[in-house]
């Protein structure tokens, strides 16, 4: 009965202050307590400035800190960010000093709140695991139960806010089956959040619902800062998923009036921006303009970096729909900013790339804008368009390489800019084709020695679709027709115009072009490019830059190392995660991959080592990888598990407390940290001798090091050689032992790929692309081996092997190293 409650205290706390000023503390306390959980956060705030006052008096810490926890409560709903964290900072060491845990744990938590609200998550995630562990060390405790769940339900939201919806679906589908022992707030604003993560991931009508029933508790609890959350999904919902504005814009006001009526500036920032975005939709200009100002105005007032971000970032599109190219550009500009800030503070660079992911939109509406500029000769335009696509490209691959270029560039993992780019390809000599997929069209760089051009190469999604189609035929084992690579090739390199005496490319493609093999593309006189060029993927630009770099400060003295064979677990009562992996996707013995690292090892001049079976093992792959090698060699299963937070892993022998999957974070860890004395390349070339069978995540929305690619650079590798798609045990070995025959000569691995390309191309019954187009290679690495004359495999035996062999060629091969992430990520 809290309307009673509430008037009783109001009622008592006056005349206790003389008597009873401990007595008005409490009251005036439990009566901001009161108007924080109904949503009136003005009034809770006068009444918790009181109770604080009188506190202040009295030698009662424990008291005084759940005082200021009120206090930062209301603050922080009346978007007072920085003045609410003072007070829980300050109630926090009152609570630490007093032994008192459970007001510890609700600190931390609102601690946690505000940091989210300030785009520091890396910090919300540390305060709310730190309210869990110590919910958990008092287990005993009634308070302890909550306490957890309610840390739990923020780490969620925290994995939300970052793009991690998998995984905050699941926190929040296992908290809900505690049932009853929730609480209806709890319960509330579980379904409220799952159904929101229903949503994102595709399920609008579950979302509705799930909003629907969240609506209906805080209505019976009163609760008018929840039910405006409600209502705001509830229109977000209907507008993005549904198509239905009308639904949707009264939804929108109705939860923007219960935002302002209990003082939730955060909730009435996310008003403003959704009702903002559906009023440009219909091009009400002028109404849109002002939401979005409110939404600035209400952000900047309470610190939000996030509505600064989704105010900015609307304010740029209405001024875009103007025709004001200047001002757009201003305001996305001051959006990336704040993306880039927020992003900077997070410590995870999992968390930063899909937070980063997720925000990409801005970069490509500054970049379709530029665009525009540069095709109506506006000096500098494409330059400016260029340097932001290197913002918005693989970030956390670029901080993990280092600083890209030399003196000119600012500090480490900054995107090079396009004066660094042009220095270089004139230096060089091989242009770079960069690749970006903008809102609607995809976009065109050429950086070659005569400067920086800009493409438009008109709507992307045909063309992607022609990708993705392209790289199913290659993957099931079929020839793609030749009106489809002419078509691409029309779509993508015709625009360049002749290319005559370019041995060398360096391509950085975007999203699904990371899954062509341009080798496959004609010329304009119907020559494929593998004929002409030697081709270099780059996951960047930028990234090409600082892997150059890396490529020529050396590489560790012995040649090869090698790993491969490794015993899988065999099926048992307690089944392990390597074990599972390999029941699930039906991986059996590699008869082929032992003769394929002795082959590749006789081929380099120098030492080697080769770690086989039981030897195999993740232990042995860490200390032998820190010693580094020219090459290292995988000739094992690799496998990408679709569930979230697991992957893409190479699988090794289990032993002792390794589980025999080497994953992208174990890889990436190796890296010793740049800047550093010793910063430079241990593994000259990794090479992956598997194949790919799925292409994981939309490549666009980052996570660059969670691919073995990118985590293989991040590591110190130079350079990369993995595929697009499967190929068998003994077609692989054949097609390995020719680019190691070209390598041993001393060809630079770019050259020795096409070479080895060439040669089966040439040869009957292995000149069917999907038997030699596979096998890429990403980064900037260096000649494993001095350079010779010698041919190393002669004419006449590689073409008895090959004959040997070609029946296998034409499919492929079930159980070799399928199931595999090995592509061209990182996305």
């Amino acid at each position: 009965r809290l309307d009673e409650a509430l008037a009783g205290y109001r009622a008592a706390a006056p005349g206790l202050e003389r008597s009873d000023p401990e007595g008005a503390a409490t009251a005036r306390n439990n009566a901001c307590a009161i108007l924080n959980d109904r949503g009136d956060y003005r009034a809770a705030l006068a009444e918790c400035r009181e109770a604080l006052r009188l506190r202040r008096g009295l030698a009662d810490p424990v008291a005084l800190a759940r005082t200021l926890n009120n206090l930062g409560l209301a603050r922080q709903s009346l978007g007072r960010t920085a003045e609410a964290e003072a007070a829980f900072r300050e109630a926090l060491a009152l609570n630490r000093r007093a032994g008192d845990a459970e007001g510890e744990g609700i600190n931390l938590a609102n601690l946690g709140v505000a940091a989210i609200d300030a785009g520091r998550y890396g910090r919300a995630l540390s305060a709310y695991r730190e309210a869990e562990a110590l919910a958990r060390a008092h287990a005993a405790e009634p308070w302890a139960a909550d306490q957890a769940r309610i840390s739990r339900i923020n780490e969620g939201v925290v994995l939300e806010k970052l793009g991690a919806y998998e995984e905050a679906l699941d926190l929040y589908r296992g908290l809900l089956a505690a049932g009853p022992a929730l609480g209806p707030h709890l319960r509330a604003s579980l379904i409220a959040n799952a159904g929101t993560l229903d949503r994102n991931l595709g399920d609008p009508r579950r979302a509705i619902a799930a909003y629907e029933e969240a609506a209906a508790i805080y209505s019976r609890l009163g609760d008018r800062a929840g039910l405006s959350n409600a209502r705001l999904n509830l229109g977000i919902a209907r507008h993005l998923n549904l198509g239905d504005r009308r639904s949707a814009e009264a939804d929108y006001r109705a939860a923007l009036a219960g935002a302002r009526a209990a003082g939730d500036r955060s909730e009435e920032i996310q008003d403003l921006f959704y009702l903002g975005r559906l009023l440009l939709e219909e091009r009400r200009l002028p109404e849109a303009e002002q939401a979005f100002r409110d939404c600035l105005a209400a952000a900047e007032a309470s610190g939000s970096a996030e509505g600064r971000v989704a105010a900015h970032e609307g304010l740029g599109r209405i001024f875009a729909a103007r025709g004001d190219v200047r001002g757009a550009l201003a305001s996305l500009e001051q959006a990336m900013g704040e993306i880039e800030h927020t992003r900077a503070e997070i410590g995870s660079r999992r968390f930063q790339a899909s937070y980063f992911g997720d925000r990409r939109a801005v970069y490509a509406a500054a970049v379709e804008l530029l665009a525009r500029q540069a095709a109506r000769g506006v000096a500098g335009a494409a330059e400016r368009a260029l340097e932001i696509t290197e913002r918005a490209k693989v970030r956390e691959l670029v901080d993990a390489l280092g600083a890209p270029a030399t003196g000119a560039t600012p500090a480490t993992g900054a995107p090079a800019r396009s004066a660094d780019l042009a220095r270089w390809a004139r230096a060089g000599g091989a242009p770079i084709l960069d690749y970006f997929l903008g809102e609607k069209d995809l976009f065109l760089w050429r950086i070659d020695p005569s400067g920086i051009r800009l493409f438009d190469l008109g709507p992307a999604e045909p063309v992607l679709s022609a990708v993705r189609r392209l790289h199913r035929e290659l993957a099931a084992g079929r020839a793609p027709a030749e009106s489809e690579l002419a078509a691409l090739a029309r779509a993508l390199i015709a625009p360049l115009g002749p290319m005559n005496g370019i041995s060398r490319l360096r391509i950085a493609p975007d999203g699904a072009l990371r899954y062509l093999p341009f080798e496959l593309l004609p010329g304009a006189d119907g020559v494929a490019l593998v004929e002409r060029v030697a081709i270099r993927y780059e996951p960047s630009a930028t990234a090409a830059l600082a892997l150059s770099r890396r490529g020529r400060s050396g590489v560790p003295d012995r040649a090869f190392l090698g790993f491969g064979s490794p015993r899988l677990p065999a099926p048992g009562p307690a089944p392990t995660p390597a074990g599972l992996l390999a029941a699930r996707f039906a991986l059996g013995p590699l008869p082929g991959a032992a003769g394929e690292i002795a082959a590749s090892a006789g081929r380099l001049p120098g030492s080697r080592a080769s770690f086989l079976g039981a030897r195999a093992t993740e232990a042995a792959f860490r200390r032998e990888a820190a010693q580094g090698a020219r090459v290292l060699h995988f000739a094992t299963h690799a496998v990408f598990d679709e569930r979230a937070g697991r992957g893409a892993a190479i699988l090794l022998t289990p032993a002792g407390d390794d589980d025999g999957l080497l994953e992208p974070a174990e890889i990436a860890g190796l890296a010793v940290p740049a800047g550093s004395a010793e910063h430079s390349a241990r593994i000259g070339l990794a090479v992956l001798s598997a194949c790919s069978t799925a292409l994981g995540p939309d490549p666009r929305g980052g996570g660059a090091l969670a691919s073995l690619t990118g985590a293989f650079l991040a590591a110190g590798a130079s350079g990369v050689v993995a595929s697009l798609w499967d190929v068998g045990d003994r077609a692989t070995a054949v097609f390995m032992d020719q680019f190691y025959a070209q390598l041993g000569r001393g060809l630079p691995p770019d050259e020795a790929l096409a070479a080895a390309k060439r040669r089966l191309r040439a040869t009957p019954g292995w000149n069917r692309p999907e038997a030699w187009a596979a096998f890429v290679l990403i980064g900037e690495p260096p000649p494993v081996a001095p350079r010779h004359l010698g041919f190393g495999l002669g004419l006449g035996a590689l073409l008895a092997g090959l004959a040997a062999l070609g029946g296998l060629a034409l499919r492929a091969v079930a159980g070799r190293r399928r199931a595999s992430n090995l592509s061209l990520d990182p996305p």
